[in-house]
């Protein structure tokens, strides 16, 4: 009965820590795909100023 038990705990937090390292990974690169929208933005803007 308590192997059960501490399997599925290790198996929570083995999930939390899954979930957070993905959490992470999407902050990160939210970043980064902010500033490539920012720089696309950019150069239509510049294009249309252009013309």
């Amino acid at each position: 009965m308590r192997l059960t038990r501490e399997k599925k705990g290790q198996n929570l937090i083995e999930y939390a820590i899954v979930a957070a390292l993905v959490a992470a990974a999407m902050i990160a690169m939210s970043t980064y795909v902010f500033r490539s929208v920012q720089a696309t933005q950019k150069m239509i803007e510049d294009e249309f100023q252009n013309d």
